[in-house]
């Protein structure tokens, strides 16, 4: 990433930064996690930008979980957290393992749309969810405890929960690999792994699910809701550029998000400042990891949130235009529902 100053500060105590003339802070925080792959690239890759443009001492803390994270940002010892949706919403809630807490977490942008589905073979003689009664599959996991959620909420949907044998815990590596071996009949995926599995059975395809099966999802578990993935989506067949084959047609998916996120007390200015520089060098960020269209600006929002954004974040998509009507009717609802809570 060339000689800037990002680093790891792991578990290090530190005095809030006196601000800048200028109104922005002489350093930055983002808490991450050292197992993030290409995310962590993306990160380190904002971090540099803001670094040279702003002349902000950016750096990376390490940070085990959003449990954790979450009290470092309330403090000001963190800036910036990036996590599934869900973590914010319980945390704002006071709900589950944030039970007491009193989070007010918010976006600063949205990363990605995560679509959800069960895949099969295409010979495994299952051209429906019912047809999984019966069969051995995986889809819980003690770290990706949205799949489980999801997953739960569906065969439960389709009256199913209790006729499948599932193999919980199974590494994405092994997960594929007992699919295409036939040790599970279905595995629950994120739509973009598919490729990994077209590498060895390109008919693989993901299971279609009915908007009530996700409206299920989502009456269950509120991060989630039924989106079927839009055609600019990277997985179609007319703009896979990878191994397998790309679907042919749409699919209706059960859908959470993964977002950054930052504490309400974040400063409007920088949130504004930050978002501002990204897109004012977003061409060279797209040629560092060509995922940073995902990160694009008409796509870092959206009205189906379950969190608020900053208003930061809010002023600077209502400057360029890409805030709508349904997304502030979903930000007040957001808001009104954090207020009832507290």
């Amino acid at each position: 990433m060339g000689a800037v100053a990002i680093f790891a500060a792991v578990g290090c105590e530190r005095a809030a930064p006196e601000p800048r003339p200028d109104g922005l802070p002489e350093s930055l925080f983002w808490g991450v996690r050292a197992t993030q792959g290409t995310t962590y690239v993306m990160d380190l890759a904002l971090l540099r930008t803001w670094e040279e443009e702003l002349g902000i001492k950016c750096f990376t803390t390490q940070v085990a979980s959003s449990v954790a994270a979450f009290p470092h940002l309330q403090s000001g010892r963190l800036h910036v957290w990036q996590s599934g949706i869900r973590d914010a919403y319980l945390a704002n809630h006071g709900s589950a393992e944030y039970e007491d807490a009193d989070f007010d977490i918010r976006i600063f942008f949205k990363t990605a749309d995560v679509h959800l589905a069960f895949v099969v073979l295409p010979d495994s003689g299952i051209e429906r969810m019912e047809d999984l009664a019966g069969r051995t599959i995986t889809y819980t996991s003690k770290r990706a405890v949205t799949m489980t959620e999801a997953g739960t909420a569906l065969l439960d949907f389709y009256g199913i929960g209790d006729q499948v044998r599932d193999i919980p815990n199974l590494s994405m590596r092994e997960k594929h690999a007992a699919l295409i071996e036939g040790r599970v009949d279905a595995s629950l995926e994120g739509l973009p792994n598919v490729d990994v599995i077209w590498r060895d059975e390109p008919g693989a395809r993901p299971l279609d699910l009915s908007n009530e099966a996700t409206a299920y999802v989502q009456q269950r578990y509120p991060w989630f809701w039924g989106e079927t993935a839009s055609p600019d989506w990277r997985m179609y067949k007319e703009n896979y550029r990878g191994v397998g084959p790309g679907f042919d047609y749409p699919r209706h998916a059960a859908t959470t998000q993964v977002a950054t996120f930052v504490d309400v007390s974040a400063d409007e200015k920088l949130v504004y400042t930050l978002l501002e520089t990204m897109y004012a060098r977003f061409d060279s960020l797209l040629e560092i990891h060509p995922y940073f269209r995902d990160y694009a600006v008409d796509r870092i929002a959206s009205e189906t949130v379950s969190v608020p954004y900053h208003a930061g974040t809010v002023r600077y998509l209502k400057d360029v235009g890409v805030w709508t009507d349904a997304m502030e009717a979903n930000q007040q609802r957001l808001l009104g529902e954090l207020g009832a809570t507290r």
